[in-house]
């Protein structure tokens, strides 16, 4: 039993480390990147509740309202004068704001002419704290870029100019940010990072953690509007009041400059049609200026997400690989059918609760690790643990059904199918019953008959004893001649097998009488259709002669051993001991009263 034990856990490390292989390589391929790009979304969605916004950033949107707003207040059509923006840039910096960051591309020049233009630099000037966008447009294809910088004398008035060149995944899903994005030799900082060069401490760029190509993972909040963001009519309307163009009513509500304080401002279009849309794992609908938001926030909180060392996944997915084949191997190994189930139930619990649970925890805590490869690997070595499990309790059921079903009742073989346990091959100890029956002066019988019709007499004899043991659920031992060597008690225990056993030989002296009349009654009449033409002689002769059949019957309970004995060619189902000893010398002191010596 240790060596097949043994032979069954080495089975299942071998599949454990050829699915740990496939995995590897399927995962060093890159075959589960899309399906693992989409766990990881599904991972920022679950962790984003559980982060706050940076309190340091503010965001100031142009949406609709405040279009209306000025167009009814000041007479602006759409778009603006940049003069407007300029007048934001004032409120602000009077605040002491730490940077005014643009997403709004100013690459033509104004509508309403060049003083427009200079009075939005003018405030830049004044400001020293703005940074307007400079965007590249890549065409992968022909390998070119081109260049979108804000028309110079914005341009030359801004204290820094910040790249706004998306880094999109195959998905076209935003995942990944840039702190910078080098232009014809030169490195511009990100609008994300633009206010770090601002305050002169880009330094705090060398310890992100980056990918290998420069990246860095972001993390994202649930939404744009957990950052509260400003319309811009509101800051309009508090520009006038601090300017004195206008006086506040009573209820009426408006910022000071300082709400701005020691604060990276952000401002963007927010209008339905206006702001550019990005899909990132939290959104598809998520407008552009959130990822610099995010960037920016991610530095300065120190939140960004950090992949895990590729060594770390590849000793996870070995482990749950491991995991997989070997409870499945110890659930297979147990005596109970239904323990079986249960412990192969749970294991498939706890490996796919390990394999998602662990990454989803991680994940909050800032760390990007593998999911859906080390769930693959789990489920191949578990799959296919069960599947050879299976396999190999099927053809232990072939052998138990075809071992038995000639010699036990469908109960006792279907009790033994449903719990193994109650079956081992080799010897074991029972309490039972051993019965021995032949037929008293059998030889008188082959001396009258030809070999064909003794024949055909001991099956019709010992077919209606052996059914009448098996109904009782005994085990029929083996046939000698005309005598048939049964147990009851194994193997499948029995606490009432003395009991059955004597309802075995009641039954069968009662069927002995039937059958004895059976063949007085053909013997006497024309042969049965359906009877073999030996049969019908055999009897013929017997009620000639006189001869009738009497089981002696010889029966002891006790302990005794019973399996399969013999080699391993060859070896049948038995039982030995004592015991049995002294149940076949009864049967052979026990004798009919009423017969005569041949």
């Amino acid at each position: 039993m240790k060596n097949k034990n043994g032979k069954i856990w080495l089975r299942s490390c071998i599949v454990a480390l050829a699915c740990f292989g496939l995995t590897l390589g399927l995962y060093r391929a890159g075959f589960f990147s899309f399906f693992e790009n989409k766990t990881y979304d599904r991972r920022m969605v679950f962790a984003s509740k559980y982060i706050r916004p940076c309190d340091d950033i503010s965001f100031i949107i142009v949406d609709q309202d405040s279009i209306d707003w000025a167009k009814e207040n000041y007479g602006w059509g759409w778009p603006w004068p940049r003069e407007a923006y300029g007048r934001m840039i004032d409120f602000i910096s009077e605040g002491n704001a730490r940077s005014i960051a643009f997403d709004i591309l100013y690459t033509e020049p104004s509508i309403y002419g060049q003083a427009d233009d200079d009075a939005l630099a003018l405030a830049e000037k004044n400001s020293g704290i703005v940074i307007q966008p400079l965007n590249v447009l890549v065409d992968y294809q022909n390998e070119t870029q081109t260049s979108q910088f804000p028309v110079e004398q914005i341009k030359q008035n801004a204290a820094q100019l910040g790249a706004v060149v998306s880094n999109k995944d195959d998905d076209d899903i935003i995942r990944r940010g840039r702190l910078d994005y080098e232009y014809e030799g030169k490195l511009y900082p990100t609008l994300g990072t633009a206010p770090l060069y601002i305050e002169g401490v880009p330094e705090l760029l060398d310890n992100v953690p980056r990918l290998k190509d420069g990246t860095v993972l972001l993390r994202y909040q649930s939404s744009i509007d957990n950052y509260h963001p400003y319309s811009a009519y509101d800051i309009f309307y508090s520009y006038d009041i601090l300017t004195g163009q206008t006086e506040p009513l009573d209820d009426d509500f408006y910022y000071e400059p300082d709400e701005f304080e020691d604060k990276y401002v952000f401002i963007a279009y927010y209008a339905p049609g206006l702001y550019d849309i990005c899909s990132t794992p939290v959104s598809q609908v998520f407008p552009g200026v959130g990822v610099h938001i995010t960037t920016l926030d991610n530095l300065l909180t120190d939140s960004f997400i950090t992949k895990a060392p590729e060594f770390l996944v590849f000793i996870w997915i070995l482990i749950l690989s491991l995991f997989g084949a070997a409870a499945i191997t110890f659930a297979s190994l147990t005596n109970s059918q239904r323990m079986t189930v249960i412990l192969m139930i749970s294991a498939f619990i706890i490996g796919m609760g390990l394999a998602v649970g662990v990454p989803y925890v991680l994940f909050t805590k800032g760390i990007w690790f593998a999911l859906v490869a080390p769930a693959m690997s789990f489920l191949l070595s578990f799959l296919v643990c069960v599947g050879l499990s299976l396999s190999v309790e099927g053809k232990q059921k072939r052998f138990i059904k075809s071992a038995f079903s000639q010699c036990l009742s469908k109960d006792v073989v279907n009790q033994i199918m449903n719990d193994p346990s109650s079956f081992t091959l080799g010897g074991k100890n029972y309490q039972m019953t051993a019965i021995f029956t032949d037929i008293q002066k059998f030889s008188s019988f082959s001396e009258l008959l030809t070999a064909s019709q003794l024949g055909c007499l001991l099956n019709f004899y010992l077919t209606r004893m052996s059914d009448i043991i098996i109904e009782e659920h005994g085990t029929v031992d083996k046939y000698e001649g005309d005598a048939i060597v049964a147990l009851v008690g194994a193997p499948v225990e029995m606490e009432d097998h003395a009991v059955r056993a004597c309802a075995a030989a009641i039954k069968m002296k009662k069927a002995e009488v039937l059958l004895n009349d059976e063949i007085q009654k053909i013997a006497a009449g024309e042969k049965p259709s359906d009877m073999e033409q030996d049969l019908y002689d055999a009897f013929k002769i017997m009620v000639a002669n006189n001869k009738t059949i009497f089981t002696r019957i010889g029966m002891n309970s006790g302990e005794m051993i019973a399996g399969y004995f013999g080699s391993e060619n060859k070896k049948n189902y038995t039982m030995m001991g004592n015991n049995v000893n002294l149940a076949s010398r009864l049967e052979g002191v026990t004798s009919s009263t009423t017969q005569t010596e041949s």
